[in-house]
């Protein structure tokens, strides 16, 4: 998520290049020293040299692409290559807010089903399984699409959240980023399936102690 602003310890991030039709062999060799050094700095980065035609035409194609690109987030660039990119992806160009939405439902309900359709899992997926960290941002990257925004703020100021259920969303947001960040740790590693074997270290680093009543590890389970 690392257009989000947010990143876990071992995320991998994805950058994209905006450039002209043909960048031409000196700007080539220079993407691939950057890249090479990333990777030498230990991070993991995935990357695309693309047109703002070429994104039209790929995000139009593989959902995943629009998906990054709604949360795309300049590291380097002026007005007129974000305006370039926002035209690119405009709904009149790829995926009209109601295509995306029906579009995100399905792919939604396709990843419950390949977990269970079940969130009460002994050893759940903390991104992908039912009410993980992947429900949130779909509903973002809903909002994003259909209002222009991916905060909570303005979908209460719409109508379409209570003020209860956007606290109640931002609660568990941080309930279940803490435990993912833990676990990233804990694991060594991208790691989203809190296996048995991370839960009781997973407890101890983040501070659940035995009591009378219950384990530390089932009280973090809980």
């Amino acid at each position: 998520g690392y257009g989000r602003g947010e990143l876990f310890p071992h995320s991998d991030i994805d950058l994209l290049v905006l450039s002209d039709e043909d960048p031409g062999m000196a700007a080539g060799a220079a993407l691939s020293r950057l890249f090479a050094l990333l990777w030498d700095c230990g991070l993991p980065a995935s990357h695309s040299v693309r047109s703002a035609a070429q994104c039209t035409e790929v995000a139009a194609e593989d959902l995943t692409v629009m998906t990054a690109l709604l949360d795309a987030r300049p590291i380097a660039a002026d007005d007129v290559a974000r305006a370039a990119l926002a035209r690119a992806i405009a709904p009149d160009r790829a995926w009209p807010a109601r295509d995306f939405f029906l579009a995100k439902a399905k792919e939604q309900e396709q990843r419950h089903a390949r977990f269970g359709d079940t969130s009460d899992n002994l050893e759940p997926n903390l991104k992908d399984g039912p009410g993980g960290l992947r429900d949130l941002q779909t509903l973002g990257w809903m909002a994003r699409r259909a209002f222009g925004t991916h905060e909570l703020d303005p979908l209460v100021a719409l109508g379409h959240v209570g003020a209860d259920e956007a606290a109640a969303l931002e609660r568990e947001r941080l309930a279940l980023a803490r435990l993912r960040y833990g676990l990233h740790l804990v694991a060594g590693r991208g790691e989203d399936r809190l296996r048995f074997d991370h839960q009781k270290p997973l407890a101890e680093r983040l501070g659940y102690a035995d009591d009378a009543r219950n384990l530390g590890v089932e009280q973090m389970m809980q």
